[in-house]
């Protein structure tokens, strides 16, 4: 069977939005952000597991993006308001049970006393939904949140600044490269953040179209072992640099093979367990560094056996944490949502 038998038709890729990869890349995020934030391990040194966010953040643009050509298309229009409801109910509920967690066990923790205190310090930002300016020095047991703080401004920006006021498609490539571009130039840690996004943009863009499908579809037409290789470099090359445009790039043309090469690659993205995890990774990430910190207390000598013996602590602990979280806030609250939607639209109508 030849590489081009087992790729996703164009047809069939317009057919679906579910990415049955990214859920196993969720997964493996998951973990190697986990090892990102274990230090005394030497080996979790050489996964910079802080990559895995880059991934995340790709993946976001893609996946957003994706959604809204697809309204677009079949409504004629992009609906702003629904789409900031939806993202809200989905990401925000979880969040701010998140800061409540960390508060009330930092409270308890004696520990954790200055945590508390820092956290307390911060609640303008961090309940404004401005999680990556809490910390002017240094970090905090929630300077991970950073992440949603970005996630929500592309959310505010981006639709009306592409799909509401620009209506031709070429267009909007156009100013869209034109931003990432200006955001390699400027350089700085959160300019890097939003180029991740912009890639899984202009990914997005790029697939809807014909033409842009037969390019990146032969792009990624190749043995799994290259973007592999790909990933082993970019690995060696972060041991020296921090190219974080490279991590973006890298990250973009994984999210597109996996997208649309059936390879062996697509067999462990789509592994049970790994999929699970992926599906929790959001609640799961959000409440990890908290496990990690308290696997600290509870394994201190700093050795990497103790790292080891952290890491465990903190996937027993974070994997039913996050399960709960879902249960009992995301799920919950992504229903409210819809029902919430469900009731304007019936009101609109009458």
């Amino acid at each position: 069977m030849t590489l081009a038998a087992n790729e996703l038709r164009y047809e069939t890729y317009l057919a679906d939005t579910y990415r049955p990869a990214f859920d196993g890349m969720r997964g493996i995020g998951f973990l190697l952000v986990i090892t990102a934030h274990i230090p005394s391990v030497p080996l979790f040194g050489y996964l910079q597991g802080w990559a895995a966010v880059w991934l995340f953040l790709v993946m976001s643009g893609y996946l957003v993006t994706m959604l809204l050509i697809r309204e677009e298309k079949t409504q004629g229009r992009v609906a702003f308001g629904p789409f900031l409801i939806k993202r809200f109910f989905r990401i925000v509920p979880a969040y701010w049970t998140t800061i409540f967690i960390y508060l009330a066990v930092c409270r308890v923790l004696p520990p954790f006393a200055d945590d508390y205190d820092q956290i307390s310090a911060q609640w303008p930002y961090l309940f404004g939904l401005l999680p990556e300016y809490a910390n002017k020095d240094g970090y905090s047991i929630l300077t991970h949140a950073w992440t949603v703080g970005v996630e929500v401004k592309f959310y505010l920006l981006f639709p009306p600044a592409v799909f509401l006021m620009m209506m031709n498609a070429n267009w909007r490539i156009a100013i869209t490269a034109i931003v990432a571009a200006l955001l390699i130039a400027i350089g700085t840690f959160r300019a890097q953040t939003y180029l991740a996004i912009l890639c899984g943009v202009l990914l997005a863009m790029v697939l809807e179209r014909p033409r842009g499908y037969a390019i990146v579809a032969m792009l990624t037409r190749v043995p799994v072992a290259l973007p592999l290789g790909l990933v082993a470099a970019l690995l060696v090359m972060l041991r020296y640099t921090e190219q974080l445009t490279a991590v973006a790039l890298v990250a973009t043309y994984l999210v597109a093979y996996v997208t649309l090469q059936k390879s062996a690659l697509l067999s462990v993205l789509t592994w049970k367990p790994l999929a699970y995890l992926g599906q929790r990774s959001y609640g799961a990430y959000l409440l990890h560094f908290l496990a990690i910190r308290i696997g600290y207390l509870l394994f201190p000598d700093g050795s990497a056996m103790s790292g080891v013996m952290t890491a465990s602590f903190c996937l027993a602990v974070t994997v039913p944490a996050a399960e709960l979280m879902y249960q009992l806030i995301e799920a919950p609250s992504m229903s409210y949502g819809r029902r919430r939607l469900k009731s304007a639209q019936s009101i609109a109508a009458r």
